[in-house]
């Protein structure tokens, strides 16, 4: 019995160790595969072939996880949409995470659709260690809509997990809105932070030593820095705005820095999937 522990002991700190030792690694930033957004055709073919054609490509590059920073359906009440999506992540071939974009609840940040998407997801924000690094994964909603409850429980919960980050060799931080997309002093909008938030969010980050923070939400892709943090915000999966095009961010993570490279998806026409 004492040998079966102490086994177990051994067992449990040599995988502890593992999640602590850094090794380079790629992985996978998606958003917005947004099943059913700008779609007219039947069943949703179109958005359904989108998000196949990327999981296939991201296959093939063996990451070591996908991020998906949220607006994973258009509607979430809509059970098709809900069913491709699903089906979709199933083929991905490496752990997945997800965060909820504001389609993913629709009706603000409390409610029936929030309550459908933990029903079906298990949770809304996350915290995770691979290869010496740390990912933390938190909903954008309650911020932007001002929910001060919920944003003061998921900031007590951010700051522990980042105190027990403070040893990584990097530090994600993944939301579904972004911070900022350009500037710090980009004018406030729909797709970006209050003026307020953001310096309440970036000091927070630079303090604990934050890496890059890892967005989606306006279906164009963006990637900037601001004292000593990375902004990137990934394209959709699914169908574009603006500049954008259907793709996915490939991060490669190395013992210089981290390099992301907004990618199109294979065999796409970005003219045919940009409103």
């Amino acid at each position: 019995m004492k040998k079966s522990l102490y086994f177990l002991f051994c067992l449990g700190a040599a995988l502890l160790a593992g999640c602590n030792r850094f090794e380079p690694f790629t992985f996978v930033h998606m958003a917005d595969t947004q099943i059913g957004f700008h779609d007219t055709t039947a069943h949703f073919v179109h958005s359904d072939s989108l998000m196949k054609a990327a999981v296939e490509a991201v296959n093939a590059l063996n990451p070591a996880c996908v991020i998906i920073a949220g607006d994973l359906v258009d509607k979430p009440a809509n059970e098709e949409q809900q069913a491709i999506f699903a089906a979709r992540k199933a083929e991905i071939q490496a752990p997945v995470w997800l965060v909820p974009g504001n389609h993913d609840y629709m009706n603000g940040y409390a409610g029936e659709n929030r309550d459908r998407y933990l029903e079906q997801f298990g949770y809304e924000h996350f915290a995770f260690r691979l290869n010496g690094c740390t990912f933390i994964g938190i909903d954008s909603n309650c911020i932007k809509t001002n929910d001060t409850e919920a944003e003061a429980a998921q900031w007590e919960w951010l700051c522990a997990e980042l105190k027990k980050a403070s040893k990584s060799k990097y530090i994600f931080v993944v939301l579904h809105c972004p911070i900022i997309r350009k500037s710090i002093d980009e004018k406030e909008a729909y797709f970006n932070f209050p003026m307020d938030k953001r310096e309440k969010y970036i000091s927070l980050f630079k303090e604990a030593g934050v890496t890059a923070v890892l967005a989606g939400h306006t279906h164009q892709e963006y990637d900037t820095e601001y004292d000593g943090i990375r902004f990137i915000t990934a394209g959709p999966v699914g169908n574009a705005l603006g500049h954008g095009y259907p793709g996915y961010n490939v991060v490669k993570v190395t013992r210089d820095g981290i390099q992301s490279e907004m990618t199109h998806t294979p065999g796409i026409d970005p003219k045919k999937c940009r409103f």
